[in-house]
């Protein structure tokens, strides 16, 4: 089971707040969120930040053990990302 501060630093984590921005936030050292990070990573048994908010959400990841979170997938609206081709002489 997460504790109530693993669960803080995953809300930050699904925010895409970085180390220090989650050590601002709930005024701990960046030292400290690291270490939370590690003891998260460990419990879920995943390697990066977006295996430990997929896990968070349930919709990824080995197991979703975050489910009190709160957290829930939001739905993302389609983005036109310009793309600049260049035509090449045939």
């Amino acid at each position: 089971m997460p504790s109530a501060r693993e669960t803080d630093v995953v809300r930050c984590l699904a925010e895409g707040l970085s180390n220090r921005e989650i050590a601002q936030r709930l005024k701990l050292t960046e030292h400290t969120v690291k270490n939370y990070l590690f003891r998260i990573f460990d419990k879920l048994g995943v390697s990066s930040r977006v295996e430990v908010v997929l896990s968070a959400l349930g919709t990824g990841g080995p197991r979703a053990i975050l489910p009190s979170t709160g957290l829930r997938p939001q739905p993302v609206a389609p983005v036109a990302i310009p793309i600049n081709v260049r035509k090449t002489a045939t």
